[in-house]
């Protein structure tokens, strides 16, 4: 092999990324990982949300933190960055999908998904340590309220979170993988998942998959963008990729490096995933036949993040893990009660009154206003009160019903020029900016609770959805002709090129979709034999 080849090198450290590195390097390869973001020791996580430069991602604003906010025509997208990627900012909920999912269109006929996986969804749970939250809050009981007046109370569950639930504070010897791992604290209930556990309890990538397998000899490389995938046609030449790559944090993007490969995993998020390779394909056409289908077929979970900030003083709404519990409101419908620890108030800027957001950009900048004079006090103590956090529960509406857009590459006049991702909306199945069933469940728990419910200006005067978890851009298929990847992750036209993460997503599972992109990582991986000529010495 060329002296400075890798086996495998893996672009991305998330769900997708992380569990290829560990498996890859257990099958005796080695393997360089990528990640554009930086690596946090759990004393580097901002205190609060407001500590911008270490919470949000934005390195031409000098901010280097563990939350992306990628705003598109039509949609608000919030991803993760960093080494462990979404994994740092997430709420740690891993849950299995609903039964529609295995049956999905362009999917379904292609494996028995539900077999296929249940093996993967056992060693992902107990790779990231899962278990049921065992306490209660006080949105957990307006939860359960709500549950049982909807005559859903059989639906109401605490979460499967990915947390260590040992005595509060304590830190005890590795408790998961017989000593392997690093040790771990119990958790302190501070309700700060979000913004990146300080604690050593929440079990992210950085504490299972990616620290086994740098035990395992896996380098890995943060604070670097790969910009390019070239394939290698050279006689005598193990290596069949080129992956070029750049500081992600320096203030021009300089320090180009280049690495060989034999085989390259794209685990960049679907975001990043997608404008690679469709730069790859379109603009340095260095991988000019890869499927047209791919950047199609990307949807979300159809959700509303709803907020209610409480007019009791004697309840502290911050106090737990980020997700506590859940229940299906509807057959469509499944709702999360989020919080954030104490001073991390950032997202209340975001926020605006709850109302039908109605048609036009007028029309919805009227009703917002109409929202604001209605309520001034209200309004004003969302804004500016102290205890935010405390007083505030936010309202993850999830829905499994599919929603459809396209990304593609545009010259953007604000990116000097430079190509970026778009999206087209899919008319037919376009996302909804409001759910109305989320607005009624926001008033429910508001009167629960004595509270003011609100929603996003995003929504309110944009007319626009957010959501956290965007995924597919990379469907599979049997040819090329109607997929990107086949049922192991294999990209088509081009071995040894593989996609693993979010973008591999076949319809939307209306749950949190970690636990699922995880499995079927485990599932591409699996499909990959041992090294030839590996010792098990």
């Amino acid at each position: 092999m060329d002296q400075f080849a890798y086996d495998f090198v893996v672009i991305g450290s998330g769900f997708g990324g992380s569990v290829s590195a560990l498996r890859l390097a257990e099958k005796g390869y080695s393997v360089l990982v990528l990640e554009q973001g930086k690596r946090f020791e759990d004393h580097d996580f901002p205190q609060t949300n407001w500590a911008l430069s270490k919470y949000l991602w934005a390195p031409r604003w000098r901010c280097f933190g563990l939350l992306e906010m990628s705003f598109f025509r039509g949609v608000l997208v919030l991803h993760g960055a960093g080494l462990g990627g979404g994994s740092l900012g997430y709420a740690g909920v891993l849950v299995e999908p609903h039964d529609d999912l295995y049956r999905a269109e362009g999917w379904g006929e292609l494996r028995d998904w539900r077999s296929v996986l249940a093996p993967h969804f056992t060693s992902v749970r107990q790779m990231l340590g899962v278990e049921k939250y065992p306490g209660t809050t006080p949105a957990d009981d307006a939860f359960r309220r709500m549950a049982a007046s909807r005559a859903r109370r059989d639906t109401f569950r605490p979460t499967d979170v990915a947390v260590f639930f040992g005595e509060e504070g304590v830190e005890v010897p590795d408790p998961y993988f017989g000593g392997k791992g690093p040790s771990r604290s119990g958790c302190v209930q501070c309700g700060g998942c979000m913004v990146g556990c300080r604690y050593n309890a929440k079990n992210t990538l950085t504490k299972n998959y990616l620290y086994l397998a740098e035990r395992l000899g896996v380098q890995v490389s943060p604070e670097r963008r790969a910009t390019n995938i070239r394939q290698i046609h050279s006689e005598g030449s193990a290596a069949r990729y080129e992956v070029v790559h750049q500081a992600s944090t320096a203030w021009l993007g300089g320090d180009t490096q280049v690495v060989r490969a034999r085989n390259v995993v794209v685990s960049a998020g679907v975001l990043g995933t997608l404008e690679l390779l469709l730069r790859c394909r379109d603009v340095t056409r260095s991988l000019p036949q890869l499927s047209r289908r791919l950047g199609t077929k990307v949807r979300t979970n159809s959700e509303a993040l709803l907020g209610v900030s409480s007019g009791v003083s004697d309840l502290d709404f911050s106090y737990g893990v980020s997700i506590t519990s859940g229940f299906q409101a509807d057959d469509e419908t499944y709702v999360e009660p989020v919080r954030y620890s104490s001073g991390s108030s950032f997202m209340r800027l975001l926020g605006a009154p709850l109302i039908a957001s109605g048609h036009g950009l007028p029309g919805r900048v009227l009703r917002t206003v109409w929202g604001i004079v209605s309520s001034p006090l209200e309004f004003l103590r969302s804004k500016l009160g102290s205890g935010w956090a405390e007083r505030t529960t936010i309202l993850l509406v999830m829905q499994k019903k599919d929603n459809l857009m396209q990304l593609v590459l545009r010259r953007r006049w604000w990116r000097a020029l430079r190509y970026g991702l778009a999206i087209h909306h899919d008319d037919e199945r376009r996302i909804p900016a409001e759910l109305s069933v989320g607005h009624a469940l926001a008033r429910e728990f508001a009167s629960e609770v004595d509270g003011y419910p609100q929603t996003s200006f995003v929504e309110s005067i944009l007319g626009m959805p957010v959501t956290a978890h965007i995924l597919g851009g990379c469907p599979m298929g049997k040819s090329a002709e109607d997929g990107v990847i086949d049922v192991d992750g294999r990209v088509f036209n081009y071995d040894g090129l593989f996609v693993v993460d979010g973008s591999m997503m076949p319809a939307n599972p209306g749950i949190n979709p970690s636990l699922t992109i995880a499995a079927l990582a485990e599932h591409a991986m699996s499909a990959i034999p041992e090294k030839a000529g590996r010792s098990h010495i």
